[in-house]
């Protein structure tokens, strides 16, 4: 029988039923990204023998579980797939289990697929709306997960005595990847937000934190967060989240030879002003790993203390619940959100390419800060 990775772009299904994120990425003549999906996937195994069908046909939640299945093996991680579930059974000195998900959109609401990146769009998807959606969409995929375990995870004998982490990732709306992570901060610890001001490159105030306690839908009903800041999800030691791993990941990861400028929003440890700005893919690092948050559960029964995890470029996030004291740990040059362009010009000599590149650097300058600068 064919390796998983040797079947994920074998076309079992008429154009129509693909989706359309597999689509595009069947279709295209070059080979990078699928080469390094197919690397990905080196290994993993399909129990069920649904993977291949899904990976085609709705794309984003197979394609997180291989993100992660990647991320698995860098870290040194040996998966166990004699067991159906969870999704991920990880044995060793320091065993856990991860249960993989992800934030999809509401069933009347715009897939992430469709997007055009008009004024008009982008006027509709500010920052509220993209935070207040993934808000919920964040919260559903968390219950959901977290009730699994309760109803049928915590039954089985492998699972006993292990942490138990929820993945999840967010393709809830068209521009879900400028949520950083601002919904789940709330989801989990009920934090709206800091109200801070930055007095120069060196010096923060932070004012206050606003707490968030609920949510309102379209319908009316409300929403309750901060489900780490109670007892009642002490079965999940902790979520797993990346707001950076998408298909852009991947084209910046390829060895995809085409000009590609990547804007890119990173954590600077050491000033009060992110890293960000446009570059061209040649003089952009990323790892694989990059983005990784993890969220920690002041209650977990079982807590998740993994040193793998403690990474240089991953980041955790934990809550002292008496103090109501939001702690941090997210490492300098952290990966908080990133999108491309490929460039694709077939009749440019390699000499053509390289000044391309270099303009393209040399034209994307960091522009000023203002101070003093409010945040809200």
């Amino acid at each position: 029988m064919k390796d998983v990775k040797d079947l994920l772009f074998k076309e079992l299904y008429p154009e129509d039923r693909l989706n359309p994120n597999f689509r595009n990425i069947a279709n295209e003549k070059l080979p990078f990204a699928r080469d390094l999906i197919k690397n990905w996937a080196e290994g993993f195994v399909d129990r069920d023998y649904k993977f291949v069908k899904e990976f085609q046909t709705t794309f984003n939640s197979s394609f997180w579980e291989l993100y992660l299945f990647a991320a698995l093996k860098e870290l040194g991680f040996v998966v166990n797939f004699n067991y159906d579930r969870p999704d991920f059974v990880v044995e060793g000195d320091n065993s856990f289990l991860i249960e993989a998900t992800i934030a999809s959109h509401a069933k009347d609401a715009t897939p992430e697929w469709h997007k055009n990146y008009s004024e008009e769009e982008l006027n509709e998807w500010n920052k509220e709306k993209i935070v207040d959606n993934a808000t919920l969409r964040l919260a559903n995929a968390f219950i959901g997960k977290s009730r699994k375990y309760t109803d049928s995870y915590k039954k089985l004998t492998h699972v006993k005595g292990k942490p138990y982490v929820i993945a999840i990732a967010p393709f809830d709306s068209p521009y879900f990847f400028l949520q950083n992570h601002h919904a789940f901060q709330r989801v989990l610890y009920g934090i709206d937000r800091f109200i801070a001001i930055d007095w120069d490159h060196q010096s923060r105030e932070i004012l206050n934190m606003i707490f968030l306690e609920e949510i309102e839908k379209k319908t009316g009903s409300k929403v309750p967060l901060g489900y780490f800041t109670n007892p009642d999800h002490s079965h999940v030691s902790a979520v797993i989240f990346n707001n950076a791993a998408t298909f852009s990941k991947v084209r910046v990861m390829s060895e995809d030879p085409r000009i590609t400028l990547v804007q890119f929003r990173r954590f600077n440890d050491y000033g009060t002003q992110p890293f960000e700005g446009v570059v061209e893919k040649s003089v952009f690092n990323e790892h694989l790993l990059d983005g990784i948050v993890v969220f920690h559960n002041p209650y977990a029964e079982i807590p998740f203390d993994i040193e793998e995890f403690l990474h240089p470029v991953i980041g955790h996030y934990g809550f002292d619940v008496e103090k109501k004291e939001f702690m941090s740990d997210i490492p300098h040059g952290y990966i908080f959100n990133r999108h491309i362009m490929v460039m694709d010009i077939p009749e440019a000599t390699p000499e053509q390419l390289r000044q391309y590149r270099a303009q393209l650097t040399k034209d994307n300058k960091p522009k000023d800060t203002v101070f003093p600068k409010f945040h809200n």
